[in-house]
């Protein structure tokens, strides 16, 4: 029976993770597993904000579901997804969107090749905006959205880079999704 490598790719929130995850699952014909599919069931810190100053205790964050579905691709066997009823198959990469990266050690600890997305957190801050604004036409959300971005939810974007000395390798999230492809595929 043949093992997944599990690539995790970490990086700030709008780094382009997701986006990333599915280009390159495409390009290696992979499974992919994205985090955020498994935030309904799991628990996550209520405020943020709160647990970055307070504990940063990543056994806060509660992936039971997650963490069985990489346990399984891993050691080479498919499993039907808890959150979308879809069959994974066991292929010879998984790609996995890892936020937390290897600090995660519930899912962490399955990632045996991490790519650290390294976006500036401008782009990333735009990318968000846009993606969470296209259909809200209400200028004044996106100004508490800034507000909030400068009182207090900016030192999570560069916490975030913390996790690049974690990685196997840094690619640049400013660049076309084409050539960070062809940078990871290259390393692999």
């Amino acid at each position: 029976m043949m093992r997944s490598r599990i690539i995790g790719i970490g990086g700030i929130s709008a780094a382009g993770k997701s986006t990333l995850c599915q280009a390159l699952g495409k390009a290696l014909d992979a499974t992919v597993v994205l985090w955020d599919e498994y935030e309904k069931f799991s628990k996550e810190p209520e405020n943020y904000f709160e647990w970055f100053q307070t504990s940063r205790d990543y056994n806060e964050w509660r992936y039971d579901a997650l963490e069985s579905v990489l346990k399984m691709l891993k050691a080479g066997k498919s499993i039907v997804c808890p959150v979308t009823g879809k069959n994974l198959n066991a292929t010879k990469y998984v790609i996995f969107e890892a936020p937390l990266a290897r600090k995660h050690h519930q899912t962490g600890q399955y990632i045996d090749f991490l790519i650290f997305l390294d976006t500036p957190p401008d782009i990333a801050l735009a990318r968000r905006l846009l993606r969470e604004f296209q259909t809200n036409k209400d200028p004044r959300e996106i100004i508490n959205e800034l507000n909030n971005y400068l009182i207090a939810e900016r030192p999570l974007y560069l916490w975030s880079h913390e996790a690049d000395h974690q990685a196997e390798i840094s690619v640049n999230g400013s660049l076309s999704l084409e050539d960070q492809v062809n940078c990871i595929l290259n390393v692999l």
